[in-house]
């Protein structure tokens, strides 16, 4: 008598999360070492494959860090975990949700499908972060965070100056909604030397450091 291959998945969620609802988890956008187990028991007679890792959809704003390739073999009555670690993009877009769709399967047929939705919460504060690199030659990347501030639009403006005060740039100058923010900055044509980069988003203002060194 043929024994059909049965397959039955525990999901543990070790994130730094809000459980919001039933299969749904509010995560904050730049957060690092997240991580998803699968606890996958083998409850048939007959030994079973997996592929690794197993297929993953639904991905936009999020970077996997496995990369092991090799089959996972199930022998009867076996259960292994299956761990995945992942950051979540800083500029994810905080309007929007991702679903999360796992697909169990041996290459030829799909035993279960597993979602859960990720929704992206919103800054409750301005920050501007420290470029980085930093020292930097010639570009370096500068991130910051506007919370929601009632009229769902803030004017924000992004500058870099010279150590004498001079502006040398406007990096950022519109409305931005609710969200977090990273852009690049390029100083090609600049000189070695300190300068300065401000953040200013309604009556907010903050100003940090960072060094050109060739």
């Amino acid at each position: 008598m043929k024994t059909n291959k049965i397959l039955i998945v525990i999901f543990f969620l070790l994130l730094i999360i809000e459980n919001n609802a039933q299969n749904t988890y509010n995560v904050q956008p730049g957060i690092k070492n997240n991580q998803i187990v699968l606890q996958i028991v083998n409850t048939s007679e007959t030994e079973i494959s997996l592929p690794k890792p197993l297929q993953r959809r639904g991905i936009k704003n999020l970077t996997f860090r496995d990369v092991s390739k090799e089959t996972i073999t199930l022998k009867p009555k076996e259960e292994k975990e299956i761990k995945y670690i992942f950051d979540v993009n800083y500029d994810a877009d905080i309007s929007k949700q991702d679903t999360i769709e796992f697909l169990i399967t041996d290459n030829k047929t799909i035993h279960l499908t597993k979602q859960f939705i990720l929704i992206y919460t919103q800054p409750k504060e301005f920050k501007l972060e420290q470029n980085y690199p930093n020292p930097f030659n010639p570009t370096t990347r500068i991130r910051y965070s506007i919370p929601n501030v009632g009229t769902g639009l803030a004017l924000s403006t992004l500058k870099v100056y010279d150590i004498l005060g001079n502006e040398v740039v406007t990096l950022v100058n519109e409305e931005k909604p609710a969200g977090y923010y990273e852009i690049e900055f390029n100083a090609t044509e600049l000189s070695s030397g300190v300068y300065f980069y401000r953040l200013q988003s309604g009556n907010f203002t903050q100003t940090k450091k960072m060094v050109l060194m060739r």
